[in-house]
């Protein structure tokens, strides 16, 4: 693999084997020689809520304000961590790509609960990262690994990051991948 994969889309194939990213979207906020780091953006957790994380840090949160909190990964699972429109961004921002951030700072946390910060933005508990090389080799299917287990991947997609997560969400991603390698494949086979 000779491109890096931040800003994009990472889905799990139907036969992962890692049971902590089974049927995950994650969103790659970066990866470089160093590694990759993402989140996942699909797995709603059912506690703590944004109430909960408000309550137990000091901050004082808008009754009307009560965002999703995800699953982010298996990673520092006690940090919250925002993926965000860059209509917001402070020195701890991460600047993924022309469209999105990522912060791991509670001044982004104390905003939101204010009804402030970023107009778009994804709540997570923990992220998911990956050693370097790690994540290419996962996706090359490099041995011990099978191809059938390895990640797809797509381009960025507002819609998918900041829309609505449905129940079909990881379907509808791994269709979609499915699609664009179909696609990809009948180009080079009958360019033009």
């Amino acid at each position: 693999m000779s491109t890096y994969l931040d800003g994009k889309l990472i889905v799990a194939p139907p036969k992962m084997s890692d049971w902590r990213f089974a049927r995950s979207v994650v969103y790659v906020w970066k990866h470089d020689v160093s590694g990759a780091g993402g989140i996942i953006i699909n797995k709603r957790v059912h506690a703590p809520s944004f109430e909960d994380i408000c309550k137990e840090t000091g901050i004082k949160r808008l009754d009307s304000v009560n965002p999703p909190v995800f699953y982010g990964g298996p990673v520092m699972t006690n940090l919250v961590g925002c993926l965000h429109s860059l209509d917001y961004k402070i020195n701890a921002t991460n600047v993924v790509s022309n469209h999105t951030g990522f912060t791991l700072d509670a001044t982004v946390i104390d905003q939101i609960a204010r009804g402030q910060g970023p107009k778009k933005y994804l709540l997570t508990m923990g992220i998911s990262s990956w050693n370097p090389g790690q994540l290419e080799a996962e996706i090359e299917a490099l041995p011990p690994r099978s191809k059938s287990g390895s990640w797809l991947y797509m381009d960025y997609d507002e819609a998918i990051v900041f829309g609505p997560k449905t129940e079909t969400l990881w379907t509808d991603c791994v269709s979609q991948c499915i699609r664009n390698t179909t696609s990809e494949i009948t180009r080079k086979i009958f360019p033009n």
